[in-house]
């Protein structure tokens, strides 16, 4: 899985046909990749056959979210969102260290699909994304849980 896979779906429509919240963020994946080392947790969800899978990195200092990473191999709903996500854990990273927090700013995927302007048909990629979210901030948890 490599940060910028994603199925020849960009080359059937386009990437001028995204809407616009949606090809502003795969222009620019700023969090694509992964983070290793002491204080990172884990978490993905899916499978490459089915057309999407998502893993993100936390890491962590302090019960905070220092930095956020993701890997993805999808279509370009699916890294558009990944990087919002990405960037939203960063910028408010102590309000979304654990589960219950991070659900409460993002919201639910159906809220992603209008914030981010993603049509209804791709609902599942995105549900996907929120059960790689869940893994790694259940690790995260597990992980500041384990540390106290």
């Amino acid at each position: 899985m490599s940060p910028s896979a994603a199925p020849s779906s960009v080359n059937q429509g386009g990437v001028d046909a995204l809407p616009p919240t949606v090809r502003a963020l795969f222009g620019e994946l700023q969090h694509a990749g992964a983070l290793q080392g002491p204080h990172v947790c884990h978490g993905e969800a899916g499978r490459e056959q089915r057309g999407t899978r998502v893993r993100f990195s936390l890491r962590i200092h302090e019960r905070r979210v220092i930095g956020a990473r993701f890997l993805a191999y999808g279509c370009p709903y699916t890294l558009a969102a990944c990087e919002w996500i990405a960037r939203e854990l960063e910028a408010h990273g102590g309000a979304l260290a654990t589960l219950s927090a991070a659900r409460e700013r993002l919201g639910p995927p159906p809220a992603w699909l209008r914030r981010l302007q993603i049509p209804p048909a791709r609902l599942g990629r995105l549900l996907i994304i929120e059960d790689a979210l869940q893994a790694v901030l259940a690790a995260t948890d597990a992980a500041v849980t384990h540390h106290a």
